[in-house]
């Protein structure tokens, strides 16, 4: 056993009752001669993950069986993917632009300002259930990951919907807004900045003040649900999971730089960092 493997096989003893016993305890390492992962999705249309390695300007696919495959070296430097009800797949980009890629390859630009104005980096997104696509907009594409340095133009740092047609900003408050999802009723959105997640309530046209729901260390960035409503979190040093309460009752250690993300399918869970992606097995 890998000192990694047994790095998480000892903290899957320490936490019987935890998360961390519904997963195999040695990982398989997909690949580790990526630039910088983010952005795993879900796509249960063809039974695959997808995945972005954003300085390559790449979005790859991950078969069940392992098999790894180039979606497109013309990412526009995305760093979020997300996946609606129609199997398309949604990019929130570093080269400031919200796009939207159909099941047979046709790209279409969906978002690119907002009063009249460039967005700064589109950077994770996800999708109401009402097809409406939410995303944040720090500034990381213009700052240096993305294709060219460049100002912020927008006077927030926003949380967007994108709804019939229509870009509406819904929240100013975070100061470098990053993850974010649906669960329960409510909308959770991480701060890089300060390393909440934030919960926000939700009416039909606007959002709650955010409350502060998760914290593990002091970082905090891409996220996701499973069944249970548990949140699992790319943090400090690897993934942290809380429960409905927003009390911690896991940590998996990852052995990289920065753990960036996380996507979870029936069979798999799925970890972005640094120049790797992780997958370990569910039980």
């Amino acid at each position: 056993m890998s000192i990694f493997a047994a790095t998480i096989a000892s903290t899957l003893v320490m936490n019987a009752h935890a998360q961390m016993n519904k997963l195999d305890t040695t990982p398989d390492i997909v690949l580790d001669s990526f630039t910088f992962t983010e952005g795993p999705a879900w796509v249960a249309s063809s039974q695959q993950f997808i995945f972005s390695d954003i300085p390559n300007n790449t979005i790859w696919q991950l078969a069940d069986n392992g098999t790894l495959t180039k979606l497109t070296d013309r990412s526009g430097f995305t760093n979020g993917n997300a996946v609606d009800k129609q199997g398309n797949i949604w990019n929130a980009r570093h080269d400031r632009k919200l796009s939207r890629m159909t099941p047979d390859g046709k790209v279409d630009v969906i978002a690119a300002y907002y009063n009249g104005k460039p967005l700064n980096s589109p950077n994770d997104l996800t999708i109401a259930s009402d097809g409406a696509v939410w995303f944040t907009d720090p500034n990381f594409g213009i700052t240096g990951y993305g294709p060219q340095i460049a100002k912020e133009e927008q006077p927030v740092r926003g949380i967007y919907r994108w709804k019939n047609g229509e870009l509406t900003l819904m929240s100013g408050d975070l100061s470098l807004p990053n993850g974010i999802a649906f669960d329960d009723n409510h909308l959770f959105v991480a701060d890089t900045a300060d390393g909440w997640v934030y919960r926000f309530s939700l009416s039909d046209n606007s959002l709650g003040k955010p409350e502060k729901f998760a914290k593990a260390g002091d970082m905090a960035d891409g996220f996701a649900f499973d069944e249970a409503h548990n949140l699992w979190l790319a943090t400090t040093g690897g993934i942290a999971v809380f429960n409905k309460q927003g009390n911690q009752t896991d940590f998996l250690p990852i052995d990289a730089n920065h753990v960036s993300n996380i996507a979870l399918s029936p069979n798999y869970v799925l970890v972005t960092a640094s120049n790797k992606v992780i997958r370990f097995r569910r039980k």
